[in-house]
């Protein structure tokens, strides 16, 4: 859980957990969704989760168009850890 898991639940890509964790099971993939979908704070951290629960390391990349977008994402994600 953590204190933010209320609202991690009650993101749109939340209802599609494992099947996004099976398609980003191939090398490279690209996740398209609405703003505010929960698309680039979630899928990161799915992906931590499930690497985790495997004992596996893994690499996410996840872009954005500007550089404070980034800090701010990164910043999220950290504060949702």
């Amino acid at each position: 859980g953590g204190p933010f898991a209320q609202q991690r639940d009650a993101l749109p890509v939340s209802r599609y957990r494992r099947e996004l964790l099976e398609v980003l099971s191939q090398p490279v993939s690209v996740v398209e969704g609405e703003t505010g979908s929960g698309k680039t704070t979630q899928v990161a951290q799915y992906l931590l989760e499930d690497a985790a629960e495997r004992g596996e390391r893994v690499r996410v990349i996840c872009t954005q168009p500007r550089r404070i977008s980034a800090i701010s994402v990164a910043d999220r994600v950290a504060a949702e850890r």
